[in-house]
């Protein structure tokens, strides 16, 4: 079995991590007209910066998904948060301040949470809106695959035929 699919697996379904911007909504409508059957998975972490979680996995149905749900994430980011900082763990000093950087914490309570959701409803190939840069792209799916040992991946930022499509970098 390939883990890394190269080319959108027409016919098949795919969750897509879906925040609702610019980058997952382009995602998720792509691969609905190229013959995907997406599955749209929003993480609410608590951030305060969205005002209706709700309205969220109901955008992802307007842009195409064949279902779209909301995984309530916040008890499992506190749990895993209040033991990062028992053990010191993301104690990171930087400009000689001294912070816990929670992203990691958050990458990894997202992947595992959303693939469980995604095996709950029989889909096997993760997808998100993560770009070329950064490596939100290996954090989900390493801990995706703690989850599920069947997960492949298949990222639509990554596929030269989206990206010759919708432009941006290779």
């Amino acid at each position: 079995m390939t883990t890394i699919l190269k080319h959108l697996p027409a016919g098949q379904r795919i969750g897509i991590a879906f925040s609702g911007g610019l980058d997952t909504s382009a995602a998720l409508l792509w691969m609905r007209q190229k013959g995907a059957v997406p599955y749209a998975y929003t993480a609410n972490l608590g951030q305060p910066d969205e005002d209706d979680y709700e309205a969220i996995p109901r955008r992802a149905m307007e842009y195409g998904a064949e279902n779209a749900r909301l995984i309530d994430c916040r008890k499992q980011l506190v749990t895993e948060g209040i033991a990062a900082i028992q053990c010191g763990a993301f104690h990171n000093t930087t400009g000689g301040l001294t912070y816990f950087n929670t992203t990691p914490l958050g990458r990894a309570v997202t992947g595992t949470m959303l693939v469980a959701a995604m095996k709950e409803d029989g889909v096997n190939i993760w997808g998100d809106g993560s770009t070329y840069k950064g490596n939100d792209i290996e954090r989900f799916y390493r801990y995706g695959l703690l989850t599920n040992a069947e997960l492949q991946i298949y990222k639509p930022w990554l596929d030269t035929d989206f990206i010759n499509e919708l432009g941006g970098p290779p």
